[in-house]
């Protein structure tokens, strides 16, 4: 009797030998550094199917994130190697090196496991990988059916690669952690800090389409993209009257933070006194603390931290929270349809073609990025996009 992974990898095989493909591109990281030792492999492995709710995605456009830069660097390793290790087993070892990095996809899915239902091959998707799995920077993504979705209609592939991992975290801050929705959204006072990055952009508009009352920090060359997408107040943090300007908005519902820091002090008290407000930071020392103290200690202190955030919020009523990337489904068929019924646009600063991944990051990597970053891997040559704004 054939195994079950065994029989997965065999499928994978058939799929292979049937399109005569036999090997994939993909850049692979062997050492942490910089993003410098990312190395281009044309005859990478196509992944094997681990689970018989895998599939197998044909990638056609990816982003970069700025998680994926400081990873080059070894950020978050020992955090993620651990995941790595509970998640292997003896019949598909799951190694640190080579790594492929890469977050966000958008393809057409090329095989599905034997219990998969809601896919078909061909079928169009987006979707995001953990910071743990192999990425999609690589002609071929190996990922759960439970954390894709169908791609919106009205976008093509290159768009569509530009949201799933910055608007799941935006969703989660927001939705999970600030308990927002289209429902109790309406006229709430809300202060988005780092507006003009992936998670900012998708934030702005996702509240906005909620009929929330929009705050924003970004600098002076972000002011017309921030008008665009509708914010209703600007505010630039490299002005000198920025901090004056900002202790104007006391009395806010919520804030989303983006960028850490002393944004907390600065910030938090611009709150109301009501257990309602809260603050939801996207920017934890979870893997800082785990990379400097080993996951245990690293993981301990970490809470030690969240705890004190938020008994200290607490006694003045309100709450501190930490935020950070979730897969969610349900999610993407949310944005899915905001996006084809024209309420939230991509916004994409530049795009690179497959080959040019080392410029992509550091483009990433030189920061004040304005939305997202994209590689196309069917592009010829690269290109200025900064059309798809509001």
């Amino acid at each position: 009797m054939i195994k079950s992974n065994q029989l997965l990898k065999c499928h994978c095989f058939a799929y292979a030998q049937k399109c005569g493909i036999k090997t994939m591109r993909a850049w692979q990281l062997l050492q942490y550094g910089s993003p410098e030792n990312l190395k281009f492999n044309e005859d990478g492995k196509i992944p094997i199917l681990k689970d018989t709710m895998d599939v197998l995605v044909k990638v056609h456009a990816a982003s970069i994130n700025p998680l994926d830069v400081r990873m080059t660097e070894g950020y978050g390793r020992n955090a993620f190697n651990f995941v790595r290790q509970v998640n292997q087993c003896s019949l598909t070892p799951q190694n640190e090196f080579p790594l492929i990095l890469g977050r966000d996809f958008s393809g057409t899915i090329a095989y599905v496991g034997k219990n998969v239902k809601k896919f078909k091959c061909g079928d169009e998707v987006w979707g995001a990988t953990s910071p743990w799995e192999n990425g999609s920077h690589a002609d071929y993504l190996l990922a759960h059916s439970c954390k894709i979705s169908k791609k919106p209609e009205s976008l093509n592939h290159l768009e569509a690669a530009s949201f799933p991992y910055a608007a799941l975290t935006a969703w989660a801050a927001i939705r999970c952690f600030a308990g927002l929705s289209e429902k109790n959204s309406y006229g709430k006072r809300i202060l988005i800090t780092g507006a003009s990055g992936g998670v900012g952009t998708f934030a702005v508009q996702l509240l906005k389409a909620w009929g929330a009352d929009v705050s924003v920090t970004c600098r002076a060359d972000a002011v017309e993209l921030m008008q665009n997408l509708g914010a209703d107040a600007i505010l630039d943090y490299t002005s000198q009257d920025f901090k004056s300007t900002l202790s104007d908005l006391k009395g806010l519902d919520v804030i989303i933070d983006n960028i850490g820091g002393d944004y907390p002090a600065l910030t938090i008290e611009l709150l109301k006194k009501m257990q309602s407000s809260k603050y939801v930071t996207v920017v934890s020392p979870l893997l800082k603390n785990t990379d400097e103290q080993g996951v245990l200690l690293g993981t301990a202190s970490s809470a030690v931290q969240a705890t004190l955030d938020t008994v200290m919020s607490l006694k003045d009523g309100r709450s501190f929270r930490w935020a950070y990337f979730m897969p969610n489904m349900c999610a993407l068929k949310s944005i899915a349809r905001m996006i084809d019924e024209k309420q939230i646009v991509p916004v994409i600063e530049k795009t690179f073609k497959f080959e040019e991944i080392q410029d992509a990051y550091k483009k990433v990597s030189d920061g004040h990025a304005r939305g997202k970053v994209v590689v196309n891997f069917e592009m010829s040559s690269s290109s200025n996009t900064s059309h798809n704004h509001k």
